[in-house]
This record gives structure tokens, C-alpha cells and sequence, in this order.
């Protein structure tokens, strides 16, 4: 396999926050610490504490999690180092699709592991760890049932309800059977496991635990204890709605729709089979869909007793990842780059080090046949992202000159510009007129040429077809391929560590893979 490039401005699928913030705009100097570079990661360095609280804790919970799992020498020495001082992470975060889901996920994880690789090139002197944070808290199920494989969406069913990762794995064993490619490890994972949590931790574990990945599961008692005084205060003062209520403000104003909106609690109650949104009403504290209140003694020294029942949303998930770890970086795509940008006042109201966010590796993958069309046609990387008729259009134009007509609508702004130099000496009321019917004119060559480019695609059906091919193998139904696309579909059997050797996390541009 190998790889090419391509800048992300040229893909038309970055939004102006993303791209700014890669650019290093002022105006969003305000909205983070770090930019997203080696320098970035040399300067952060240099401010972090070494001390951190959580360290033995962190380490303790993670060799309970990984307890009955195989784990490579890699995976052991990295649990073990986060008791170090020295020790830093960079983490990356997701949910918990089944079989992966699309092909960002692995992007995120090898971004994780290339940055922690280069740092530990440059900075010797430090140990760093790639996390990946199993979003096993989230409930919104219809995000993770599904995988598409092969040009066919394979979804599992099942009627539990609550925090994802603790749902039980019955019938994913049976879809790991019917799913095309090679789904050992899935098929060992689901059947080994007794919750999806557990599952994923597995695979996820067998595909990058060479590389020293850790897998953190937030969902635990004694994390959440460290997060303890933090929930209350959430509870009680609501400062993380006032802090990002602020940032996005000022977002609004440079000319930037914030990401998120948060809500006044950024909590929820977590139990089993069931997760809902924290409200305060009057002196009360209420789980939206459920029977269930607190008063503010009760619900504070619930928080106190059972911290576990207590569930960040995506507002408070990042202030709690930060907290519990050792957190250097973090390792994002678009949206999260974006939401990101909204949390600095809550970190500084918390005294939290701000990491050094990242944005992840963006990939492409084409395959032979994909890439014989390309050649064939005479497409380049660019072309790929263009709208489907503008593409075709440019194609045909670009293959037959007699489509061109800027030659004729040259000639006629000419005539058009002699006669309105004519009527301005007659009567200056005429160059309105003249002006119209250039307008006309104009308009109606643009027809003629649309009509020659419509007999033309006729003409080249079958490149017609190629290209339509092309497109919907680079955005399988609409979608950007990574979005959607599993990673069973590739036929390669070390896509993983090829990853891993030819993605630059330093690099954010568009790879470009090249089976």
C-alpha cells in the first residue's frame, strides 16, 4: 500500500472553524492553548505538573480492566508507566461500534499511536501512552448498531436500553458469522465477553495492543470518585453551562456557529439499563423519564456515596477525561476539534490543563479497480470530492474543446460592448437595454453549451458510468468513505500496521492509500 496527499481545503468537506483552526487563526487564539503541532506538544510540555493525583488509582482500575485479557509486554509496560510522573497520554475517544464501524475509528487510534511514537522520538526524557476512551457510558444505541461492509449494512438487534457499554453481547457471536472477511477476532471478542464494553476492550486490544494501546472504560466507581467534587458543583452552580455559554458566545461573534449547546446540568443519572438527563426544578432534581428526584442534600450526598451513578455528557466528558488522566493531547475529528474550542473557560475555571488538540488522520482508501478507472479517465486526487455533475461536466469539457464556448461569449461581449459605446453617444437611456439583452445572450450560449455537454455525457456513457462508479466508492451512499465504510471491506490482511507505518499524525492533510 501506499499513500498520497492531499490538502483538506481542496476536499470541500472541512468546515471554516476546522480549517482556521489548522490555519492557527488569531481570532480563535482565545479557544485553546496549543497548536496542533510538535511545537505545540514541545510547549505544552514545558507547563504541565508533574504531579498528578490519579495516577495509582488510574493504574489500579486499568489492571483490573485488563484482567483475563491477553496483553502484550507493550500494553503491560504502558499500564505500569502511568504511575511515573514523566508519564503523559494522548488519548483519543469514540464510541462503541460494533465490528469498528467505519473506517475513522482506526484513523483516530493510529493517529493516538503516531503521535505518541514521534513524541517519544523527540522527547526521550518522557513516557507516552496512546489511550483510547470507550465513549461506554452513551445510550444513543442507533448511532452504533450498524456496520457497513461490502455494500451492505449489517445491524444488530436487540431491545436493551441504557449505557451501551454494558449491554450484554447475545447475537452479535451469530452476526460475526454472516459478516463477510476475516471476523476471528470479533467473533472470539463477542463470544468471550459478557458486555460490549468488554468486547471491544478485546478486539480493540488484539488490533493495537503491539502497539501499546490502552483501552480506558470511565465507567468504574473509583474513577468517578476523582470526579467527584466536580459533579457536585455541577449540581450546585451549573459552571460549566455559564463557561461555555461565554466561549461560544465569543465564537458567535467572530462568525463561528458554535458546535455545541449546552444544557444547565451536563450530568446525567446512570443506572442500570437506563441513562437520563439531570434537571433542576426549583428546589428539586429531576431525571428527565423517569419517577426519579433528589433534593439538593439528597442528590449531593448521593454523589458522595455512589459516584458511578453520575454520567458526564459531552460537555463534561472531556473535564472528565482530563481529570483522571495524565492527558497530553487529544485526538479528534472536525465536529470534536470544533466542540473543543468551547471548553477552555470551563478548564480554566477548574484549574485542568488544556490539552493539545489534534485533529486525527483523514483517509481515503482505493483499490485497485477504483484506481485503474481514476487513471483511465485521467481524474486527479481533487477531482474525486467534486459534486458528481460538476465532475462529469469538467470531464466532457476537458475531453472535447468544440464544448467550450468562452470563445463565442467573447465575441459577443465584444459586439455588445461596441454597441453600448454606440447607444452612450445616442441616448444613454439604451446602454440599460443593451445591457439585458447581453444578459440574454450570454444566457443563452450557457444553454447551447448545456445541451452539447448533456449529448456529449450521452455520447461517453461509458465513462459516464466510471465516474458515477468512482463516486460512489468514495462516498458510499452520499457519505465520505471513512464515515461509513468498515474496514472488512478492504482486502488487505495488515491494513492496520500499514497504517500505521505510512500516516504522518504531523501531516493534516488528506492520505490518499493506494492498494
Amino acid at each position: 500500500m501506499n499513500v498520497e496527499k492531499l490538502a483538506l481545503d481542496k476536499t470541500g468537506n472541512f468546515s471554516k472553524i476546522f480549517l482556521d483552526y489548522l490555519a492557527n487563526s488569531p481570532k480563535l487564539a482565545p479557544t485553546h492553548s496549543f497548536e496542533p503541532s510538535i511545537e505545540g506538544f514541545e510547549k505544552a510540555l514545558s507547563y504541565r505538573k508533574l504531579a498528578q493525583s490519579h495516577r495509582d488509582t488510574l493504574a489500579a482500575v486499568l489492571e483490573e480492566q485488563y484482567s483475563g485479557l491477553s496483553i502484550s509486554d507493550n500494553v503491560k509496560h504502558n499500564i505500569a508507566a502511568l504511575r511515573d510522573q514523566k508519564t503523559f497520554t494522548v488519548t483519543t475517544g469514540h464510541q462503541l461500534n460494533i465490528f469498528t464501524g467505519p473506517l475513522f475509528f482506526l484513523y483516530k487510534i493510529v493517529s493516538a499511536i503516531n503521535i505518541c511514537q514521534e513524541l517519544s522520538s523527540r522527547f526521550p526524557e518522557y513516557n507516552f501512552v496512546p489511550v483510547y476512551w470507550m465513549a461506554s457510558e452513551d445510550h444513543d444505541f442507533a448511532e452504533i448498531d450498524h456496520t457497513y461492509v461490502d455494500g451492505t449494512t449489517y445491524t444488530w438487534e436487540t431491545d436493551q436500553q441504557g449505557a451501551v457499554g454494558r449491554f450484554a453481547t447475545t447475537g452479535l457471536e451469530e452476526l460475526a458469522n454472516i459478516i463477510p472477511g476475516n471476523t476471528e477476532i470479533f467473533l472470539q471478542a463477542y463470544k468471550n465477553s459478557e458486555t460490549l464494553g468488554d468486547a471491544v476492550r478485546s478486539y480493540v486490544n488484539d488490533l493495537f495492543g503491539e502497539y501499546g494501546l490502552v483501552v480506558v472504560d470511565a465507567d468504574n466507581s473509583s474513577l468517578k470518585s476523582e470526579f467527584a467534587e466536580i459533579a457536585k458543583e455541577e449540581l450546585l452552580n451549573q459552571w460549566s453551562f455559564h463557561k461555555v455559554e461565554s466561549k461560544s458566545a465569543y465564537l458567535d461573534k467572530q462568525g463561528y456557529k458554535p458546535q455545541l449547546n449546552p444544557r444547565e446540568i451536563n450530568l446525567f443519572y446512570l443506572d442500570d439499563n437506563f441513562r437520563g438527563r439531570l434537571e433542576r426544578d426549583g428546589d428539586r432534581y429531576k431525571v428527565v423519564d423517569s419517577d426519579l428526584s433528589f433534593t439538593k442534600d439528597e442528590i449531593i450526598a448521593l454523589v458522595e456515596s455512589n459516584p458511578e451513578n453520575f454520567s458526564p455528557n459531552v460537555i463534561l466528558r472531556p473535564l472528565y477525561q482530563e481529570v483522571i488522566l495524565p492527558n497530553i493531547g487529544y485526538v479528534g475529528g472536525p465536529a470534536e476539534v470544533a466542540y473543543w474550542l468551547q471548553f477552555k473557560e470551563v478548564f480554566d475555571h477548574y484549574k485542568i490543563d488544556f490539552p493539545v488538540v489534534m485533529p486525527r488522520t483523514f483517509g481515503l482508501f482505493l483499490d485497485n479497480n477504483v484506481q485503474r478507472k481514476k487513471e483511465k479517465l485521467g481524474l486527479e486526487n481533487a477531482d474525486l470530492f467534486k459534486n458528481i455533475d460538476l465532475l462529469k461536466k469538467e470531464f466532457v469539457k476537458s475531453n472535447n474543446e468544440q464544448l467550450n464556448l468562452d470563445a463565442e461569449q467573447a465575441k459577443v461581449e465584444e459586439m455588445y460592448q461596441s454597441l453600448r459605446e454606440t447607444a452612450s453617444g445616442i441616448d444613454v437611456t439604451l446602454e440599460q437595454h443593451i445591457d439585458a439583452q447581453l444578459t440574454k445572450q450570454k444566457q443563452c450560449l450557457d444553454n447551447i453549451q448545456n445541451k452539447f455537454v448533456k449529448a456529449e455525457k450521452r455520447n461517453r456513457e461509458d465513462d459516464m458510468q466510471m465516474i458515477g462508479a468512482i463516486k460512489d466508492y468514495v462516498f458510499p451512499g452520499g457519505t465520505l468513505q471513512e464515515r461509513k465504510l468498515n474496514f472488512l471491506s478492504i482486502n488487505s490482511p495488515n491494513f492496520v500496521a500499514e497504517l500505521v507505518d505510512l500516516t504522518d499524525p504531523f501531516d493534516l492533510r488528506m492520505h490518499i492509500f493506494l492498494d
